[in-house]
């Protein structure tokens, strides 16, 4: 890579570190362009280079830095479980562990939800779901359910358990009492 090319992509990286620190701190609707720019030490002129639609586009790339661990985090449970209702508790483990961590829960979680409202409606984490459900009925470890309504009200209940352990003031317990009502759930569905 060239000296300059270098040099762009260390300056966005430094505009996308300085606005989820302060996205975090602050939330979104709370912290202007003009304090991301003082903190990051850089010209209005460089964040519209990097980010031409602004605030709105620079808090999209926070977001896609913040939500890679929860899609590194699945592509490791396809690789390493094979039993797909084992693939299915072990992403409720994850977003709930990530759900109690402060940055994926302000950014992904909370503010997300405000400025990108239904980015996690029928996502990919959603057919991820819908897949290891197909795939564990298909495989006897599920009793044959509706498919859709069912990937639609497990979906909906692990999103709303991971709003509930962000916004807990003991994130820690709530997601440990999640994952104790998310898998009774489960264990219902089961043949």
């Amino acid at each position: 890579m060239t000296v300059r090319k270098e040099q762009a992509a260390q300056s966005r990286r430094h505009l996308v570190d300085t606005a989820l620190r302060l996205f975090v701190d602050q939330g979104y609707a709370a912290t202007p362009i003009s304090q991301i720019l003082d903190e990051a030490g850089t010209s209005r002129g460089a964040l519209y280079h990097h980010f031409p639609d602004g605030k709105r586009e620079l808090f999209v790339a926070v977001v896609d830095v913040v939500d890679h661990q929860l899609h590194e985090g699945f592509e490791s449970i396809l690789e390493d479980v094979t039993s797909p209702v084992e693939q299915i508790v072990a992403g409720i483990d994850l977003l709930l562990r990530l759900a109690a961590d402060r940055r994926f829960a302000r950014i992904i979680l909370i503010e997300a939800a405000a400025v990108m409202p239904g980015a996690w409606t029928d996502g990919s984490e959603f057919l991820l779901l819908r897949d290891a459900l197909d795939r564990a009925i298909g495989a006897g470890e599920l009793a044959p359910v509706p498919l859709d309504a069912t990937a639609s009200a497990l979906y909906g209940a692990a999103r709303r358990a991971a709003d509930f352990v962000a916004r807990a003031p003991d994130p820690d317990a709530a997601a440990s009492d999640c994952r104790t009502a998310l898998l009774l759930l489960l264990d219902g569905l089961r043949a």
